[in-house]
């Protein structure tokens, strides 16, 4: 998780709040709460979270406001992207409202969040608890031992996936490798895939290179440890033999 801001605002300005927020629909009832909030000052209503990093240094917020259906290739990991570009600033999330969504808030390391069905004030009131050095999502999570649990296999899940090596395999590699963890021998494998025999046996040797192993078999042992051999590609029941040709 990200670490959270805990620092306040200076009491004689307003809130500074960047708003990224993809429907301009929705956006029209969302800036006029804001706006009617005198101590809220908007200083950025954008559709994205590369449009909001390419102005945070300049509109310095004290509050990120970010709704997780921003329109980049994953609303969480972008949102996440925004709240390490912007460490100085306290995030608020626009989510679903459920459980799952408090999970996700925790693991961008978000101080706050707000569901689709809060009313204006719980809104305000966040964005203010968090200008202020307050972390809602800490008194929420209090209160819901079970949620703590869910945010902890999150984070193990998370370091997990960070520590896991890159699949150096070729699609076609992993092809051949899943075979092999079928017990299929060479020609087996080359006629279900459409390719020679001799083919497979090159892709074998490039395998081997690329993990470092002395044979095959230890090949499928080392792809399945590391997660890039399913055991859905292996047969059922007692395990095949892997043959050596």
């Amino acid at each position: 998780m990200a670490s959270r801001r805990t620092t306040s605002f200076p009491p004689s300005r307003p809130i500074r709040l960047v708003v990224v927020e993809p429907s301009s629909i929705l956006g029209l009832g969302l800036r006029e709460v804001i706006e009617a909030a005198p101590d809220i000052e908007l200083v950025a209503y954008v559709n994205s979270a590369d449009e909001a990093l390419s102005l945070i240094d300049n509109t310095a917020p004290d509050v990120v406001l970010v709704d997780v259906a921003i329109p980049d290739a994953d609303g969480v990991d972008a949102t996440r992207r925004l709240r390490q570009g912007a460490p100085d600033a306290a995030l608020v999330v626009l989510d679903r409202g459920d459980d799952a969504s408090i999970v996700e808030a925790v693991e961008v390391g978000a101080a706050g969040h707000v569901g689709a069905r809060a009313q204006p004030s719980d809104l305000v009131g966040t964005i203010r608890r968090v200008a202020e050095g307050q972390d809602p999502l800490v008194d929420e999570l209090a209160a819901r031992p079970d949620l703590v649990e869910r945010v902890i296999d999150a984070v193990r899940e998370s370091i997990l996936a960070d520590s896991r090596p890159a699949n150096p395999l070729s699609p076609r590699e992993g092809d051949v490798l899943a075979g092999v963890g079928r017990g299929l021998r060479n020609r087996e494998i080359g006629d279900e895939l459409g390719i020679s025999e001799q083919t497979v046996k090159n892709h074998l040797s490039s395998i081997l290179h690329k993990l470092g192993v002395p044979n095959r078999t230890r090949a499928v042992t080392y792809a399945t440890r590391h997660g890039w051999l399913t055991l859905d590609a292996l047969p059922a029941g007692p395990a095949a033999a892997v043959h050596e040709s």
